[in-house]
């Protein structure tokens, strides 16, 4: 039997997270993605506008991506990555988005009606009067780690009437919700929010008037940050003090390697290190940590980045934050001397590694970003 692996926490959102997870789950069995839940678009954005819920897109795509390559993994990641084409309210929508707040909202009134531990709950009873019973969520929970051999800092905590003891609280829906999402798909991983509440990114932007270019204007929003023109200097959140999603910080604290990247750096990277108790978590843990650098600066967000500004955009929203090793795709390091002083300086070492796919698109290839992480991971 091979060794289930290290304990990895990868860090981040949408395709970058995606082509992380894709790499990670055939390196390790142990993993599990911290998700930002800021975006404010699309078909999340109207679930989250209409229905108060987290913003479920990031999260989904975390999911698809830890599905397996056999063909119950490619099914449901395609089935929950499918958006609906109409000239109706479904047009756009993701699958797996309202598959995920359907479970939110069934999860919730569960918690509601409960109100505490479940006294009983009937074998395999998925769901019982429109509810899903504790029992099933711990089962669910369990059977989404992938494997028997995963740590316990990547599992839920036990559900009443499962070991948590009288009075313990009912199970979190939003976390237990995303749990019975990658049970169904047969995730080889866990999913989880960085934050128990949605968010919102505010960015401080020089030039995003082009009347003005030396001004610094204040831009709020996933979306409108992303496409902002000029050029984003910082970013913060609202509420400024969120709270963390528990088992994140948990996650984190009991991990082995934290990953941060690749992705859109001010929209999916740099949240984790503006929720106060997840911040904390990512400075304190004894976990190494390792950044993936993108491929390409992102049109509008990072324009004119070259891979060093964006380890010292990551120190300046981090200062105590170190960092052990950063993975490049040596076909895009124009200057390695400048890069690696860079990476010294955060306190960590450059691997420059042929990560990028073939077609000349800014994507890493999962197989060789894989092959990376296991050098990284062995030394």
């Amino acid at each position: 039997m091979n060794p289930p692996g290290p304990r990895v926490v990868a860090l981040g959102g949408g395709h970058g997270l995606y082509a992380s997870l894709s790499a990670l789950r055939r390196v390790t069995e142990r993993l599990c993605a911290v998700v930002t839940v800021a975006d404010d678009g699309g078909s999340s954005g109207r679930l989250r506008r209409e229905l108060g819920v987290l913003p479920p897109g990031d999260l989904r795509m975390a999911l698809a991506a830890l599905c397996g390559d056999d063909e119950w993994g490619r099914t449901w990641r395609d089935v929950v990555q499918h958006r609906f084409r109409s000239e109706g309210a479904l047009h756009e929508h993701a699958v797996g988005n309202l598959l995920i707040v359907a479970l939110w909202e069934l999860l919730g009134a569960q918690a509601l009606t409960n109100g505490g531990p479940a006294d009983s709950a009937p074998a395999d009873g998925a769901l019982t009067d429109g509810a899903l019973t504790d029992e099933a969520l711990t089962r669910a929970a369990v059977s989404a780690a992938g494997s028997a051999a995963v740590a316990r800092t990547f599992e839920p905590a036990p559900a009443p009437g499962a070991g948590a003891g009288a009075g313990a609280p009912v199970t979190d829906p939003t976390v237990a919700g995303l749990d019975w999402v990658g049970r169904l798909l047969g995730a080889h991983g866990r999913v989880l929010p960085m934050a128990s509440v949605p968010l919102d990114i505010v960015a401080q932007v020089r030039g995003a008037d082009p009347a003005a270019p030396d001004a610094v204007t204040e831009v709020k929003g996933q979306v409108a940050c992303a496409k902002t023109p000029g050029k984003v200097l910082s970013v913060s959140l609202v509420p400024a003090d969120p709270p963390a999603c528990p088992d994140a910080v948990r996650a984190v604290e009991e991990a082995d390697w934290v990953v941060f990247g690749p992705g859109s750096w001010f929209t999916s990277v740099l949240p984790h290190l503006k929720v106060p108790e997840l911040a904390r978590a990512l400075t304190e843990t004894k976990a190494r940590r390792v950044v993936a650098l993108n491929l390409a600066p992102q049109p509008g967000e990072t324009d004119d980045f070259s891979p060093q500004t964006h380890l010292e955009v990551l120190q300046d929203h981090a200062p105590d934050l170190r960092v052990d090793v950063v993975v490049a795709d040596r076909g895009v390091v124009d200057d390695p001397a400048a890069l690696d002083k860079a990476v010294q300086d955060l306190g960590g070492r450059l691997l420059l590694a042929d990560v990028a796919a073939d077609d000349g698109s800014p994507r890493h290839d999962p197989a060789r970003l894989a092959q990376a992480f296991v050098k990284i991971f062995r030394e």
